[in-house]
């Protein structure tokens, strides 16, 4: 794989951690992205300015507000979120991208949401040691996700383990991609990029809960 865009108009929303290295991946490939950020200073902060000057459109606005999504999405192809966890903006989100006759949304939500190898076990079982309250956290992304279902759009939503940067992006990750199955405990928000770029411009997991791995 390692699909490039025709001039597809991608939309990134909120560029923290993984929507920065989305805007990088979406920009490489060839893509017309804009963004909608709640601080354009902090926006200004992350991106260094060859990158900022090659984006088609800055929106500032708070991503639960419908008025604002509707102006972001104007024109737009396919919306990547850069923000999880949190129900009212996956269900404003959702709405707008219906409103809007954008084709998909790409959601990221908690590893913990996909099942474990045997198929029956819930993978937050096996993060109960690592440090945090996986089941508050498989609830809280499980109401994004039945949010987004409940809305009617095409989707793919991304349920990775915990995300940090790497500094590069693996040459293999696609090895790693599973449907509806746990990839692994970690993966590199380039990485992750990488795969939420090729769910955006391909059709092979629409409408599927996906993980992937940084191969160790």
């Amino acid at each position: 794989m390692n699909t490039q865009s025709n001039g597809e108009r991608i939309l990134v929303v909120g560029v923290g951690g993984l929507g920065e290295h989305m805007v990088h991946e979406a920009l490489e490939r060839g893509a017309q992205v804009s963004v909608m950020v709640r601080d354009r200073t902090k926006l200004e902060d992350r991106l260094d300015a060859d990158t900022l000057v090659r984006l088609t459109r800055i929106t500032v606005g708070d991503a639960t507000d419908p008025a604002a999504l509707d102006e972001a999405m104007q024109g737009i192809d396919v919306v990547l979120s850069g923000n999880g966890a949190h129900k009212k903006m996956a269900r404003e989100m959702a709405e707008a991208v219906k409103r809007n006759g954008v084709r998909k949304l790409l959601w990221p939500a908690g590893g913990t949401n996909l099942l474990a190898d045997d198929g029956i076990t819930p993978a937050y079982k096996a993060y109960a040691n690592a440090g945090f309250n996986a089941e508050a956290i498989y609830k809280a992304h499980q109401a994004c996700i039945d949010a987004i279902r409940d809305a009617g759009v095409n989707y793919v939503i991304f349920c990775p383990g915990r995300m940090t940067p790497a500094g590069h992006r693996s040459p293999d990750v696609a090895s790693t991609i599973r449907v509806n199955r746990v990839a692994g405990m970690a993966v590199s928000y380039e990485d992750a990029a990488w795969v939420i770029l090729e769910a955006a411009l391909t059709n092979i997991w629409d409408r599927q809960l996906i993980s992937a791995a940084t191969p160790s």
